[in-house]
């Protein structure tokens, strides 16, 4: 059956949709003309209120669950940053196809639409294919940022109105760190004082989250050394005068990051044991996660002679296969663009157009966690890091979250099988609802690294294994 036809039977199956939904269906996706496409898929333009009513114009693009889209629950992703794509996630980690250099799409087995419906979204406007009327929209922040998801979540809801009894949750990585919590926050409050209509909300899973200063480059440096990749001397004195020092050395600290960056060669810093791709990319900058993370924990603004400077402390090559490469070189295509219903333009991992607020990343997200917790929210929440990373390294999120105050369950780093190997280590807080997932071998992006593991993850997560008394 080819994909065309196989898109024509399933929307005969449901005849739910509203006019602005099926205006959105992809019904030719370039690329897939060899594969089936058992599943529904929708692609375009949310209108969420900024500084005008209705500005910004967020794009999404949904793919129905491969079981029961009617019952299994909804899942928003989006990517860190702040300011990258969630269709990094989509091409990249655990969307239903994986992109070729020739432009075609490969299925992946291990996509999380198998057991919900997935949201893609790019976030704030300015990211991806998102983009506003108004220029100051592209200044944005934590809260705006929430606030903006929010309604952008409402907007999908009243075009999928059949989705809005479904169990609703929200899931990122990286930056992410602070996208969930401060989204999180904002539902439950929404859901308490709002005349819009109440969202079902049942919790959010993050990785490899960037929460609070120490995620970032210190948490980096310290598994750097753990993994011996740097010598002593460079280390200690890394210590004396960004770690343990009284006197702030702004400079001194920026100059070491940029000699260990240097020193540790082209390693992969998403991936420590991993291999790095070997063809030049397309993309302007590389390792664009890890490029915009920098960016915003040094205050490096957006300026063109800025954006040199940081490539030069930041840049990496991408993970092999090359994917990134490659989903930059398909989403940029023209065809490709008209399918999705998107507006012609440059697409990129992440934006310098926008202009985020960088104070936020000095602010700790541990907070929300307690606030969401202790609230009584019922929110099922599931922390997980690969520990293979060195961007938002798992020392990183173990500095904070056995911080939170809670007891211990009696789960402390019980070992997580899959297939009967262990796969990683797992634990769990008294009267929480929250869960610590560790997936060793794997990197920043666990789904790129590990995929039949994050499914096996994601799949229980949905069914409260890991946040369940």
């Amino acid at each position: 059956m080819n994909t065309l036809l196989s898109v024509a039977l399933l929307t005969t199956a449901v005849s739910a949709y509203t006019p602005e939904a099926l205006a959105d269906q992809v019904t030719d996706l370039p690329g897939s003309e060899n594969i089936n496409i058992p599943f529904n898929q929708f692609s375009g333009y949310l209108p969420v209120d900024g500084a005008a009513e209705g500005s910004k114009k967020m794009h999404y693009w949904l793919v129905e669950s491969e079981g029961n889209p009617a019952t299994d629950p909804v899942t928003f992703w989006t990517n860190g940053g702040p300011g990258c794509s969630g269709l990094l996630g989509f091409l990249t980690e655990q969307g239903p196809f994986q992109p070729n250099a020739d432009k075609t799409l490969t299925v992946n087995d291990f996509a999380w639409n198998k057991v919900s419906n997935m949201v893609f979204i790019e976030s704030p406007a300015g990211v991806g294919f998102s983009y506003s009327d108004m220029e100051e929209d592209y200044t944005t922040g934590d809260a705006q940022t929430a606030s903006d998801n929010y309604y952008l979540i409402q907007e999908f809801m009243k075009r999928f109105p059949e989705y809005a009894s479904n169990d609703l949750y929200i899931s990122s990585e990286s930056y992410g760190g602070h996208y969930m919590p401060t989204l999180a926050k904002e539902i439950v409050t929404q859901n308490a004082n709002s005349t819009n209509p109440a969202l079902n909300f049942k919790g959010f899973a993050v990785g490899n989250p960037y929460a609070d200063v120490y995620s970032g480059p210190p948490a980096m440096i310290d598994t750097y050394w753990g993994h011996q990749m740097i010598p002593k001397p460079v280390y200690d004195e890394y210590a004396a005068k960004c770690v343990d020092s009284k006197v702030p050395h702004p400079k001194d600290c920026l100059n070491l990051e940029i000699e260990i960056n240097t020193m540790v060669g082209d390693i992969n810093p998403y991936a420590l044991d991993y291999p790095v791709c070997l063809e030049d990319s397309p993309a302007r900058s590389g390792r664009a996660q890890r490029t915009w993370l920098f960016n915003h924990m040094h205050g490096i603004k957006n300026s063109k002679a800025s954006k040199k400077n940081l490539r030069a402390l930041a840049e990496e090559p991408a993970y092999q296969p090359c994917e990134e490469n490659f989903a930059s070189a398909y989403l940029n295509d023209l065809s490709v663009q008209n399918a999705l219903h998107v507006n012609h333009m440059i697409w990129e991992e992440c934006s310098f157009k926008v202009n985020y607020d960088m104070a936020d990343s000095s602010v700790s997200t541990a907070p929300i966690y307690n606030y969401l917790i202790d609230g009584g929210f019922g929110l099922n929440i599931l922390v997980f890091s690969g520990d293979d990373d060195g961007v938002c390294a798992t020392i990183g999120t173990q500095n904070w979250i056995w911080d939170l105050g809670y007891d211990p369950k009696g789960k402390i780093w019980q070992s997580y099988e899959v297939n009967d190997q262990v796969a990683g280590y797992f634990s769990q807080w008294k009267d929480t609802k929250l869960g610590f997932l560790t997936i060793h071998g794997a990197g920043h992006e666990v789904p790129a690294y590990k995929p039949e593991i994050a499914l096996d993850m994601f799949t229980r997560y949905l069914a409260g294994e890991f946040t369940s008394a």
